[in-house]
């Protein structure tokens, strides 16, 4: 894998023209660019702009006819399989399967047919397109085809790939997919994406954003406006902030998906138990009142994380914290009531207003997870992604925090369930939900089961598992708990989480702001 950062092409005043004397049409003029290691670029201008020569210059494909293209980081001749292609056609063998024409580059370079065919099965799997490795070209879609194209790119592990229009026949939803498998592929092979698109929303996807305008490239997101172009065109008034294009302002609002971010989000939900106790039951605030002060402290934080202009961990982990505590009060207030089994000797209430609908763990769980279905399911009918890091609208953030809300009030209910009702206790029910946390782990590597499906599934987890452990910490000995009180365990909590959060804040300033997260390679 080529270091991040490495220069692997370097255009110096390439020019590209085809004929000559006065009906002599310069393709490209003057471009001067650089694509490193871990690029993620688009492309973008009209049909006739020059994107496409541009990057055939950049493949070597045509040979420039002014200036100068260099390849530091990568041997010159393409064939060697450093820089794949993928057309604006598919470009399907008719008379091969699904999996032959995947193969073909590695057979046509001389590798044994047998292995060939282990790696093009294993191409198609990371693209989703495993179940067409029979099927001749005729019998797939336009979107199918597309994407046994990226899995046959894929296949000779290239350090740059290169796609040309990848998304222009395709319908929305289908193009959405094929630059999920892109990205997929780009992250299987650790290499750069040089994406050439007229689609604002595929261009929004990626970090970096140049244009080209009559055969000229403009390294900054907004070329000059074309003669008598409407100020409306919308590949012309695509959103910035703070000079950064869009690509970079939704890229850095999310945090990187490692082992640090598992722990920070346990540990937050855990805060969340603990501190969502604290105010209810220690202080007597009463679940109806603390809900109400919560609710309007995870509205404060939301719209501060809504507003910032990239990734800052002290804005994106306290909205964690207030759905986990949030969460930890509605739960309560759902299944519990003012019975003497929930409230403390000689107590009659806790705070003002109802003490609870008493509705039961089973009850209250089943409300919750036929609500978190509901907005996964309306989730998936608007078309936005569910890869976090590629999410680009204020719909999909909507939709993303609204799934976090109810996943984490649902963790409460399945832990207290677990802790209090299952017979396992608090560490019996940690290890257990441990346990699954671990399978899904183990299926990360599994070809036909989607990543984005076991990150959510984690994530939700994860809730019960800081709700066990919060009730483990506060709870009295006689319980089967440590009794290190909700106020002890919430500052203890809050240390370690402030801790990680002020580590990720200077560890980004010094990357220079820059946050590398991994794409998954699965799609949804």
């Amino acid at each position: 894998m080529t270091a991040a950062g490495t220069l692997l092409v370097r255009c110096q005043d390439a020019a590209r023209t085809y004929g000559n004397g006065p009906t002599a049409v310069a393709a490209v003029n003057s471009a001067t660019c650089q694509v490193h290691a871990g690029d993620r670029i688009a492309i973008t201008g009209p049909a006739g702009s020059g994107k496409s020569t541009l990057l055939h210059l950049m493949a070597d494909v045509v040979p420039p006819t002014a200036g100068e293209i260099t390849w530091p980081g990568l041997p010159r001749v393409p064939a060697r399989g450093r820089v794949g292609v993928v057309l604006h056609g598919p470009a399907l063998v008719p008379a091969l399967n699904v999996a032959e024409n995947a193969a073909l580059p590695l057979v046509l370079a001389g590798v044994p047919k047998e292995q060939a065919h282990l790696r093009a099965l294993h191409c198609l799997a990371v693209v989703a397109a495993a179940e067409l490795a029979h099927k001749m070209p005729a019998e797939l879609s336009g979107g199918q085809a597309k994407h046994v194209a990226i899995a046959r790119t894929l296949a000779t592990c290239p350090r740059l790939i290169l796609a040309d229009e990848p998304t222009s026949d395709l319908d929305h939803a289908t193009g959405r997919r094929v630059i999920d498998v892109l990205f997929a592929a780009a992250d299987e092979a650790g290499a750069a994406l040089v994406v050439t698109t007229r689609d604002p929303a595929v261009a929004g996807r990626l970090r970096k954003r140049w244009a080209m305008h009559e055969g000229r490239l403009h390294l900054s997101p907004r070329p000059p406006p074309p003669a008598g172009a409407a100020p409306s065109d919308p590949l012309l008034s695509l959103p910035e902030a703070d000079g950064a294009s869009t690509a970079q302002y939704v890229v850095r609002k999310l945090p990187e998906v490692t082992l640090a971010f598992w722990i920070m989000k346990i540990a937050a939900t855990t805060l969340g138990e603990t501190a969502g106790d604290l105010f209810a039951q220690t202080l007597r605030l009463g679940y109806f009142l603390t809900t109400i002060a919560l609710f309007l402290m995870f509205v404060v934080t939301l719209l501060v994380q809504l507003r910032s202009k990239r990734y800052n961990p002290f804005f994106y982990w306290p909205v964690i914290v207030s759905t986990s505590m949030v969460g930890t009060t509605v739960s309560d207030f759902m299944n519990r009531d003012a019975s003497s089994k929930y409230l403390g000797k000689g107590t009659t209430a806790l705070g003002w207003g109802p003490q609870g609908l008493g509705l039961g763990y089973p009850v209250g769980a089943a409300i919750l997870i036929s609500l978190l279905i509901a907005i996964f399911v309306a989730w998936k009918f608007t078309g936005q992604t569910f890869v976090i890091r590629d999410i680009v609208t204020f719909r999909g953030e909507a939709l993303f925090w609204s799934a976090i809300l109810v996943s984490n009030t649902l963790g409460t209910s399945m832990g207290d369930f677990l802790s209090d009702s299952s017979g396992l206790g608090y560490a019996g029910s940690a290890l257990l939900i441990t346990g699954i946390l671990l399978i899904l782990v183990a299926l990360i590597r599994v070809p036909f089961v989607p990543n984005v499906v076991l990150f959510w599934i984690a994530f939700v987890l994860t809730r019960p598992l800081g709700a066990t452990a919060g009730d483990f910490l506060t709870k009295p000995t006689a319980k089967g708990g440590l009794d290190l009180g909700t106020a002890g365990s919430s500052a203890v909590l809050l240390a370690v989480l402030f801790a990680f959060m002020a580590y990720g804040h200077f560890r980004d300033r010094a990357r220079g702001g820059r946050v590398r997260g991994n794409i998954p390679r699965a799609v949804e």
